[in-house]
């Protein structure tokens, strides 16, 4: 069975342009999203000019900001000019940053209800206890295909432990009582495990690197890779060998890509609510 990704970003689209709606006609604001982009990275840029014209579809406008070098002074000194505005309600560091600059560094500067990368240690640091507001787009999209599909109190895998997925992920999904294993490079016996749990989360980076030795006819699969080899986009899943064999998986495209996308302007709403409520405007 497919995961399909799409219709879970189409109801939460939906929801998302209600509420901003809502916000837009009591409040009388224009919801505003800052991208800050250092450097010429194509994919990057790919990236961000499918933000502007999601946020378009929702009533927020998206504006960015491009550098094609800085330093991490003159970065903080940007993000402490948006923190400070009342009319932007969210900032985000378009990824990857020159090796001069550390993100993990730099988040630290951006008010965590304007962070809508969910990167911020306090927005993590809230998902210990069980404050999901502002999470991490991936880690959150993965949560909402299993809900959506009902797939509950499953084992889970997950071959990653980044920031980004693997960690946020791991503690969204003990918030919901699933038990949950964390592979990386260094773990010597990934296909033990992976043979054994009943969901697979796989993001490594690495085309095909998910096949048929790691799964079972009873294996749910989300693949969160993304990998471009001549104009294609390709999953960490080898998805022809193991479509067959599994009991359910991801496609990509279509799969997590579309609900991450849109959950990156559910942190954003979340963001501007928690704005809202501290009263400004």
């Amino acid at each position: 069975m497919l995961l399909d990704g799409n219709v879970i970003a189409k109801s939460r689209m939906d929801y998302i342009k209600k509420e901003i709606d809502y916000i837009k006609n009591k409040q009388g604001i224009e919801p505003e999203l800052k991208l800050v982009q250092i450097g010429n990275d194509s994919a990057s840029t790919i990236y961000a000019n499918a933000k502007i014209n999601r946020g378009k579809k929702l009533g927020i406008n998206v504006t960015i900001d491009k550098y094609d070098t800085m330093d991490e002074i003159e970065l903080s000194r940007i993000i402490r000019k948006y923190s400070e505005n009342v009319d932007t309600h969210g900032i985000m560091i378009e990824s990857p940053l020159p090796r001069n600059l550390d993100y993990n560094s730099i988040v630290k500067n951006i008010p965590y209800y304007k962070d809508t990368d969910g990167l911020n240690p306090y927005n993590l640091g809230n998902l210990d206890l069980k404050d999901e507001s502002i999470a991490p787009a991936t880690a959150r999209a993965v949560i909402d295909i299993l809900e959506y599909y009902g797939i509950e109190n499953k084992n889970v895998c997950i071959i990653n432990r980044s920031a980004v997925v693997g960690r946020p992920l791991s503690m969204m999904l003990l918030n919901r009582n699933y038990t949950v294993t964390i592979c990386h490079s260094k773990t010597a016996n990934i296909t033990d495990i992976s043979l054994k749990s009943d969901v697979i989360v796989v993001a490594v980076g690495k085309k095909n690197f998910l096949n048929e030795k790691y799964v079972t006819n009873k294996s749910i699969v989300v693949d969160v890779g993304i990998n471009y080899e001549n104009n294609h986009i390709y999953g960490d899943a080898d998805f022809d060998g193991i479509n067959k064999i599994v009991n359910s998986i991801t496609p990509v495209p279509g799969g997590v890509g579309p609900v991450t996308s849109t959950d990156i302007f559910l942190n954003f709403l979340n963001g501007l609510k928690i704005q809202l409520e501290l009263g400004f405007r």
